[in-house]
């Protein structure tokens, strides 16, 4: 949940097992129950791309609606909740930091394998309802930065149980963004499970804490939350390599003021294998480095909301499954071949990743993205991160309602 990588899946590598595979047994088996469909807007082509997302609002008269998220109580109770959030994640960040005798680093996703320069390019015959924010237009592609990561807030040996992240930073970016500190950015955040752990920012950050506190605590939580964790512990198993893994947004996000989407990649060539030697604690940082030397390749997709149930916004554990929403194809990202610098991957640990150095034509959705905003925020200040930053503080300023 730190500035570096998702707000999404970080589980305590503690957890023993038999539970892990009890939950991911579950995870296989919950029922599907049948829902109500609702039929898709028309096609609006004349959607201002620079227009302003309506904020969260109920559907009238409490019929399903698309592309709707709704407030948790209201704007000001969900606001001042946000802010008791972002003392948490600081306090969480001291947490580990002194039990695991490290500097303060990210609240999520302290550990960096490498950061990869590469670019964007967009598919030139793409569905035209990708044309809104950064994948507009046929111009040149767009120059990125790619951070991989482990997933807690503290740095572990590679072969233990923790999520993946894979965060997209696209630059010289023109337009009006929601985060001041870098207004040429625009940034998306994956890891390698469909949905966070919780529907909603309450009971992640009640993991957060849980995972900060051990063993037991984990435990304890998961058994309570089964129904809406053991979609993403599921996928918490030790990985081979980065660079052929898949990533998903988990939240939900704009696309154009009048569509939601998620966001998600796959390796360009899926009969890619890499079986490198575990026998080192950075074993993920070394097979990358060793890919990049060839150059690493991810296909970028969108899902659309076709259903306000079966792929909601406001309840993040549920998976938006391809049957429901398709794979839409809008380009690739390309990180040629290159050599990882160690000093290049410290300056970039160095940098923040936000969901919310974004567009309003991506902006995010949901009540887990509105709290990334606070909780990013604070992370990177008691860290000290972020273009330019150089020291830390411990009280940031409650973000804007707007830009």
């Amino acid at each position: 949940m730190g500035t570096g990588g998702a707000f999404g899946i970080v589980v305590a590598t503690t957890v023993i097992s038999p539970l892990h595979a009890w939950l991911a047994l579950l995870a296989l088996t919950t029922c599907g129950c049948a829902h109500e469909s609702v039929t898709a807007p028309p096609a609006a082509p004349t959607i201002d791309p620079n227009a302003e997302p309506l904020p969260p609002q109920t559907p009238e008269d409490d019929r399903p609606a698309l592309n709707t998220e709704y407030f948790l109580g209201s704007e000001t109770e969900e606001r001042a909740q946000f802010a008791a959030f972002a003392q948490k994640i600081q306090a969480i960040q001291k947490q580990a930091a002194a039990d695991h005798e490290q500097p303060v680093q990210r609240g999520f996703h302290a550990k960096s394998h490498a950061c990869l320069d590469g670019r964007l390019e967009l598919d030139r015959h793409r569905d035209p309802r990708t044309r809104f924010g950064v994948f507009a237009g046929d111009g040149a592609p767009k120059r990125v930065v790619v951070r991989f990561s482990n997933g807690v807030g503290w740095r572990q040996g590679d072969g233990e149980l923790d999520a993946r992240g894979m965060a997209i930073k696209v630059l010289d970016v023109p337009g009006r963004k929601y985060l001041p500190d870098e207004p040429g950015s625009q940034d998306f955040l994956m890891t390698n499970s469909p949905v966070p752990v919780g529907r909603d920012a309450v009971e992640f950050m009640k993991f957060a804490q849980a995972n900060a506190d051990g063993r037991l605590f984990g435990l304890f939580f998961l058994i309570g939350h089964a129904s809406t964790a053991s979609q993403a512990l599921s996928r918490t198993t030790p990985v081979n390599s980065m660079v052929t893994e898949r990533f998903w947004s988990g939240g939900t996000f704009h696309l154009g003021a009048h569509q939601a989407v998620k966001v998600s990649t796959r390796p360009c060539d899926l009969r890619l294998v890499r079986e490198p030697s575990r026998s080192s604690d950075d074993y993920l940082r070394a097979d990358l480095v060793d890919a990049a030397k060839s150059g690493v390749c991810m296909t970028l997709y969108v899902q659309f909301q076709t259903d306000p149930e079966r792929t909601p916004i406001e309840n993040a554990s549920i998976i938006w499954e391809e049957s429901d929403s398709p794979l839409v194809r809008v380009g690739k990202i390309v990180m040629p071949p290159q050599t990882v610098d160690p000093g290049a991957t410290k300056a970039c640990d160095q940098l923040a990743f936000s969901p919310w150095h974004s567009l309003p034509a991506h902006k995010p959705m949901g009540h887990t993205n509105r709290a990334r905003r606070y909780v990013y925020e604070a992370s990177r200040v008691l860290r000290g991160g972020g273009a330019g930053s150089s020291a830390g503080g411990s009280d940031p300023a409650p973000p804007a309602a707007s830009p």
